[in-house]
């Protein structure tokens, strides 16, 4: 898996929005769809000292580690 560095291109402010999450019953889940917005969440709060930024630093180091 490569990791892509991001690089913004225009000047905006960062966003500070509570992330919101609805629940809609289904009979099968997209379990791909559901690893990346958990993945996408973790790196988002990264260097934070909430729970969710912890799992980003440690999921941060995971991928850029050298093996």
């Amino acid at each position: 898996m490569m990791v892509r560095n991001y690089q913004r291109k225009t000047q905006r402010p960062s966003s500070d929005r509570r992330l919101r999450v609805t629940f809609t019953r289904r009979e099968q889940i997209d379990t791909e769809k559901i690893a990346e917005v958990l993945i996408r969440v973790a790196l988002r709060e990264a260097g934070t000292t909430s729970r969710i930024g912890q799992a980003g630093d440690q999921l941060r180091a995971l991928l850029s580690s050298e093996r």
